[in-house]
C-alpha cells in the first residue's frame, strides 16, 4: 500500500512539472506573437522611412534638373535658390534613408531572441 502512495506522489509530482512546463510554454507562445507583431511594425516603418527617402530622392533630381536649366539661362540667383532647395532635400533624404536604414536592420531578423532564450533558461 505503501508503494501504490509513492507512485501516486511521483506522477503527481510529474504531472505538476509537465503542467508547468506547458503552461511555461503557452505564455512564452504568446510573448512570441508579441514580439514578431512589434518586429513587423518597425520593419514596415523603417521601409516607410526609406520610401519617403526615395520619392524625396526623385524631388531632388527634379529640382536639380531645374536648378540646370535656370543655371545655364541664367547665372545668377534663381538657381542658387534652386540648389539651395536641393540641399534642403538632401538633408532630409540623408535623415529619413538613414533612419530607415537603422529600423530596417534592427529589425531584419523577425526572430524572437528574447522568448527562445527565456525558453531555454527555463529548462
Amino acid at each position: 500500500m505503501a508503494s501504490s502512495y509513492g507512485k501516486m506522489f511521483v506522477n503527481a509530482i510529474l504531472g505538476a512539472i509537465a503542467g508547468q512546463w506547458v503552461a511555461t510554454i503557452k505564455t512564452e507562445v504568446e510573448i512570441v506573437k508579441v514580439e514578431l507583431k512589434y518586429k513587423s511594425r518597425q520593419l514596415g516603418a523603417g521601409v516607410g522611412l526609406v520610401a519617403a527617402a526615395a520619392i524625396l530622392a526623385f524631388w531632388m533630381l527634379a529640382v536639380l534638373i531645374a536648378a540646370a536649366v535656370l543655371g545655364l539661362s541664367n547665372v545668377v540667383s534663381p538657381w542658387l535658390a534652386a540648389l539651395i532647395v536641393a540641399g534642403g532635400l538632401l538633408f532630409w533624404i540623408l535623415v529619413f534613408g538613414l533612419w530607415g536604414a537603422a529600423k530596417i536592420k534592427k529589425n531584419k531578423d523577425i526572430f524572437p531572441a528574447a522568448s527562445i532564450e527565456r525558453i531555454k533558461d527555463s529548462f
